[in-house]
């Protein structure tokens, strides 16, 4: 503050603008959700390190963020929590607090398809479908294939993409087969599980098309994900899963009042 404002902040301001902007997190994360204002959740966990302190050593944490979409492609982030794994139990937790905060009903939940997720959702949200994250598994799909040159993993990639620029579920059907057909000698294993799993991926095709592109993959928000773990790359650190919580609050904060 001397340096650049001239100027000094004590600790005791520093102190009631943490508090302030706390409040305002607490008031964010329980405020009431109307009633089938989302249709769909997005969920991801962004892995982090608490610090080291004198009675524990640094250990791995996770935030578990749920992302409400809108009819019509808006979303807003609607909880978190600060959590030692991806658990069923701690997915559940998540999924509880936005039933009980007037979320009592989804149409899709969209994760990177782990199956912690899947049991958590059937418990709280049983009749949402799943959708399994495209860019999840198109990275499981790619190690099962061989060392190919250049030319081959780009054709390989655009091919598998294309699939999903198709209008129509029955269409990617059709073009997921020739997929399938193309590259059943030269990947075997790669094809087996993409036939496999290809139920898991289609459910996005259930809603309009100008905005379904939000529920194939977990990126969502034009990389709003991205921009929170490279904000938490650089953060010094949490002290615990609350401090987590906190974090990742302030930062929703100052992101809702950029775009204003």
């Amino acid at each position: 503050m001397g340096r650049f404002l001239g100027g000094r902040l004590s600790p005791a301001t520093i102190g009631a603008v943490l508090q302030q902007a706390q409040q305002q997190v607490e008031q964010r994360h329980n405020e009431p959700i109307a009633p089938r204002r989302y249709r769909a959740i997005v969920v991801d966990g962004i892995y982090l390190r608490y610090r080291r302190t004198a009675s524990s050593a640094a250990r791995k944490g996770v935030l578990l963020v749920a992302v409400g979409v809108r009819e019509g492609g808006g979303f807003d982030v609607l909880d978190w929590l600060g959590a030692s794994a991806e658990s069923s139990a701690d997915y559940e937790a998540l999924f509880t607090r936005l039933w009980q905060r007037g979320l009592e009903s989804v149409e899709l939940i969209v994760s990177d398809g782990l199956s912690s997720v899947v049991s958590a959702a059937q418990t709280v949200y049983p009749a949402a479908r799943h959708q399994l994250c495209l860019v999840h598994w198109f990275r499981n799909l790619e190690a099962l294939t061989p060392r190919w040159a250049w030319f081959q993993r780009r054709k390989f990639r655009r091919e598998f993409w294309w699939i999903w620029e198709a209008e129509k579920e029955t269409q990617a059907r059709e073009w997921a087969r020739r997929f399938c057909a193309r590259w059943r000698w030269s990947a075997p294993e790669m094809v087996e599980k993409f036939q496999q799993e290809l139920p898991r991926v289609r459910a996005f095709f259930w809603f309009p098309a100008p905005w379904r592109h939000r529920l194939r993959t977990t990126n969502l928000g034009e990389g709003w994900f991205k921009h929170l773990r490279r904000y938490l790359s650089r953060f010094p650190g949490c002290r615990n899963a609350e401090h987590s919580e906190q974090v990742l609050g302030c930062f929703l904060l100052a992101a809702e009042s950029m775009h204003r």
